[in-house]
């Protein structure tokens, strides 16, 4: 990803020889040494009534330095990633790289032809600009730049030939930006129009991490307001215009009006200010730079600026004048050619802006770790959800109620939860009594006689089964020892149906439960989206995240065999690792794993849910209420023709010892039952 932007702030403020102008830049932990060691830059101090009087003078001398004195030492590029290395990664790291890769190649500085497409740019790239920009024979033309918008010659070439950032520290510690940008296009780079590129992050010099929170005031182009708005990748904060447009070729100035907060960091008695003014990422050269630092009465304490790229730069190539009381103008006193920019380190009194409240300091820690923060409370949300919803569970009140076709094999699982020969015989039963079969016996011989062929009442899994006893067109099936296969046949499909049947009775009980958990996570995900600058893409890399990682918590839900479970488990974990690449892809990975655990919970209270203990133990109570009632009216079943009615269930809850008559009906089919059971 690209991470140039942090690299910069991190180490600007290094160590910078008095002796020499052109200093490369050091490590992070050299960080405190800038103040001591820096070579101060000679101030002209102004007085307050001139200080317009000087922006026009100091753009007038802006391209007096020796273009021939410009540092080229810029030779240090990415370290190339080995064979060996490459080989030494995980796959889940690949794969973690790749998930980057894509998500980064989507962003808007890829598409963007006035961005750069890689800041390891090299020397001789450079080099090749400079010798062009100093070619007698390069073309030009004639046009009003600003700020005294007189007639000037300038490069003919796509490039900006003026670029001046008026920047506003305000009382409450925020930020304000103007920024002026007069563009030559041709058709090449500019054909989709100028964007303008922000750091998201802002380092201090303890290396911590803020985040920048941006609002657009106005963008006009040639003094025409547009319509623009804020997106982001992981490092940049990126202007851009709402509708496409090409722009023709000719001379445009672009003002860029927005407020940054949480800029300012503090130091001690004294807040820190650290900007680049070039932006540092256009893909064009900026001939003419300048910038005023404008700050309440009595703030400005002391300034520095530095100009080139992160491999070298120059600490007296910018002219700095100031009033001593509220401003500071800044002049490069040379082209910037790309990827180079102009860095401004100040300081700034404390006591001159408000103070932060502790209402401020909160909203300002939130907003840095808003990710974190929320991801967490949601996961804290789906365990305090799912928690209470088993108390009221355990008191009988919070499951779903949902009517429950009380069939023999279906309330011979839930009271058993098995499948058996008298889930097999209580199915008989059932046919039997509506209908479908007749059962009789004669000695030893017990036959099965097919009574219609409509089989409405029965789903295809049982019709399938019944075909097995009554293959084409016969009527009778004698249940013997020798008749074992086509009755294991019919008993599969039995099985089947029983599965699949539970299979959707399960799924009507957790699904509930499981929209309940995912609608909570995808809330916390919306809101999470909703604090970032492309809150939309976010949101949807992290609903697919949750969306993949659901799949594991339904795998796992799956009633398998041991040696399957292990290797569905195996899966599993390797799908919820990949949605918290995805997860970390857009938020931080800490934020991602909290994301991730609330997933976990949410499988892990559905499997528990899942369980005789949990949603189904409401219908177990009423199956042993309902056995109960057969006992209790055991005389009044037997003598009428709701024993018919019964019997199924009888015989499935294990009753029918209980329900044997002496002079049994000729409905009575429970012994029966009793020998097919042992005969099979």
């Amino acid at each position: 990803m690209n991470r140039l932007i942090p690299v910069i702030c991190f180490t600007l403020l290094t160590v910078i020889s008095a002796e020499a102008k052109v200093t490369p830049i050091g490590s992070v932990k050299n960080l405190p040494q800038m103040q001591q060691k820096k070579q101060q830059p000679e101030v002209r101090m102004v007085e307050e009534a001139d200080f317009e009087k000087i922006v026009v003078e100091g753009f007038s001398h802006a391209q007096k330095g020796d273009v021939s004195q410009i540092n080229v030492n810029m030779n240090v590029v990415k370290k190339q990633k080995t064979g060996k290395e490459n080989k030494e990664k995980s796959v889940f790291e690949k794969i973690y790289e790749k998930a980057l890769e894509r998500i980064d190649n989507s962003s808007p500085k890829r598409q963007r032809e006035d961005v750069l497409q890689s800041e390891n740019f090299a020397a001789s790239t450079v080099q090749e600009q400079q010798t062009q920009w100093q070619d007698e024979n390069i073309p030009v033309i004639k046009t009003e730049l600003p700020p005294d918008n007189k007639m000037t010659t300038i490069v003919a070439m796509e490039h900006i030939p003026y670029l001046m950032n008026s920047i506003e520290i305000l009382p409450s510690g925020m930020v304000k930006f103007e920024e002026t940008v007069v563009v030559v296009a041709n058709g090449n780079k500019l054909r989709r129009g100028l964007s303008k590129i922000l750091p998201l992050n802002i380092y201090n010099n303890k290396g911590q991490k803020h985040r920048i929170d941006y609002s657009i005031i106005d963008v006009t182009i040639n003094d025409e307001k547009q319509d623009f708005y804020l997106t982001s990748d992981d490092e940049h904060v990126y202007i851009l215009p709402k509708n496409d447009y090409s722009l023709d070729s000719g001379v445009y100035t672009y003002k860029f009006e927005y407020i940054a907060d949480n800029v300012l960091w503090r130091d001690g008695d004294s807040y820190q200010f650290f900007w680049d003014v070039g932006g540092n990422g256009w893909n064009l050269v900026v001939d003419r730079l300048g910038a005023s630092l404008n700050m309440p009465v009595n703030a400005w304490q002391k300034s520095d600026v530095l100009l080139g790229t992160v491999f070298g730069l120059q600490s007296d190539q910018v002219e700095i004048r100031d009033n001593n009381r509220t401003g500071v103008f800044y002049t490069a006193k040379r082209p910037l050619f790309i990827g180079e920019g102009m860095y401004i380190i100040s300081s700034i009194n404390a006591d001159a802006l408000m103070p932060e409240t502790m209402w401020q300091k909160i909203i300002r820690y939130f907003y840095d770790r808003h990710d974190v923060i929320l991801s967490f409370f949601g996961f804290i949300t789906v365990i305090i959800s799912f928690v209470l919803s088993w108390k009221f569970i355990l008191k009988d009140k919070g499951q779903l109620k949902l009517s429950l076709n009380k069939t023999a094999l279906m309330i011979r699982y839930l009271m058993t939860d098995k499948f058996d020969i008298k889930s097999v015989c209580g199915f008989l039963l059932e046919v039997y009594k509506k209908n479908i079969i007749d059962i009789q016996q004669t000695g030893n011989t017990i036959l099965l006689i097919k009574k219609t062929d409509n089989l409405n009442g029965l789903n295809s899994d049982e019709k399938k089964a019944l075909k097995c006893l009554f293959p084409k067109h016969e009527t009778t099936f004698t249940v013997s020892p020798e008749n074992n296969l086509p009755f294991k046949r019919f008993a599969k499909f039995l099985s089947k149906s029983l599965k699949a049947q539970i299979i959707r009775f399960q799924a009507k009980l957790l699904g509930g439960y499981f929209v309940m958990g995912v609608g909570l996570l995808l809330t916390t995900e919306a809101v999470m989206a909703g604090f970032e600058y492309r809150g939309l893409y976010d949101f949807g890399i992290m609903v697919l995240a949750t969306l993949i990682g659901s799949v594991a918590i339904i795998l796992c839900l799956l009633r398998l065999k041991k040696w399957l479970k292990a290797v569905v488990y195996f899966v599993s974990a390797d799908i919820l690792l990949l949605s918290l690449i995805l997860f970390s892809a857009v938020i931080s990975p800490l934020a991602g794993l909290f994301l991730v655990a609330s997933l976990i919970v949410i499988g892990a209270a559905l499997r528990k849910y899942s369980k005789r203990s949990g949603l189904v133990s409401h219908y177990i109570k009423d199956l042993e209420n309902f056995k109960d009632y057969l006992l209790k009216h055991r005389d009044t079943i037997l003598l009428g023709n709701d024993f018919r009615t019964y019997q199924p269930a009888i015989f499935v809850l294990d009753l029918e010892t209980r329900f044997m008559s002496k002079d049994p009906k000729e409905y009575d089919k429970l012994s029966i039952m009793n020998n097919i059971a042992k005969l099979c």
